[in-house]
């Protein structure tokens, strides 16, 4: 395999771990934020994608974009929300939750019952999480932005399903719909968007619109088109460390025992996990064979 395609992995999900901190420090809401960066990558998709392609697209093929753009949408207002709520590593290590909620997702929708292993690195992620928590009391921001986390990675682990059940519409067609329909979200919010911003937040909204947009997503889905699917998981789940440093870094979070014991257990889950559908998987086939 092509090491290049590595980099870019690496290098997007480098990006999306500093990503929260840029989230946290704008003034602008997560509404604001939302509108701006699918603008800037709605526009770019548009013109990745071809409007000759677009213009193809069938009727049933529109309604199944726009489900993967509401999907979307719902993953990103709250994933930002969680952001402001709580703190960049928090947000990021809640919404990491994904991987698990397809465990039993995958049972829902595919009928594929969890195993063993799977339900034991279920409970290691929830261990980790009552660790993460620092009060339970809704009162507490933090506490409340992890729930909205968690509720995030819920929704971004049933987009999987979805994209897969359209995956003969091409991929940068897909990318376009998810952002232009994950628009009427965050256009739900306008009267809540807040755009007296200094010149500081214009630049961190560029930043988070051109960098952590239009790069780090472009760069992700040309890794995972070309990576295995084991290799890309594993890539990804470096972004939690990476928050949790520049977090520490930059914004000073203070990182006791607890939060980092949580951090590497919910991580240890998602990779144990991932590494035995792999090993499950690898099984299959040989016996197929």
């Amino acid at each position: 395999m092509n090491s290049r395609y590595y980099i870019e992995g690496l290098i997007a999900v480098f990006i999306f771990g500093i990503t929260p901190i840029f989230i946290k420090e704008v003034a602008a809401n997560a509404f604001t934020i939302g509108v701006v960066r699918l603008s800037i990558g709605m526009v770019f998709l548009y013109l990745l994608a071809g409007p000759s392609k677009i213009s193809k697209l069938r009727k049933s093929e529109w309604r199944a974009l726009v489900w993967i753009g509401l999907l979307f949408g719902v993953h990103w207002v709250t994933y930002f929300i969680s952001v402001k709520l709580s703190t960049p590593s928090m947000a990021i290590l809640s919404v990491s939750s994904f991987g698990l909620h397809m465990i039993y997702l995958n049972w829902i929708i595919k009928g594929v019952k969890p195993k063993p292993v799977d339900l034991i690195a279920v409970f290691i992620a929830v261990v980790g999480i009552y660790l993460i928590v620092p009060d339970f009391n809704l009162k507490n921001d933090v506490t409340a932005g992890i729930l909205v986390g968690l509720a995030s990675g819920l929704v971004f682990a049933i987009l999987p399903f979805v994209q897969q059940r359209h995956q003969h519409i091409d991929s940068m067609t897909r990318a376009f719909g998810q952002y232009a329909f994950a628009m009427l979200v965050f256009l739900v919010f306008t009267p809540e968007t807040n755009w007296e911003l200094s010149q500081l937040d214009w630049i961190y909204l560029a930043i988070l619109g051109v960098i952590c947009t239009v790069v780090a997503h472009t760069l992700w889905l040309r890794a995972t088109t070309m990576l295995p699917p084991t290799n890309s998981s594993l890539i990804f789940y470096l972004g939690s460390p990476i928050a949790m440093l520049t977090s520490y870094i930059f914004l000073n979070e203070t990182m006791n025992t607890n939060k980092v014991i949580g951090a590497c257990l919910i991580i240890s889950a998602n990779i144990f996990g991932v590494l035995m559908r792999r090993r499950t998987s690898y099984k299959t086939s040989s016996e197929g064979n």
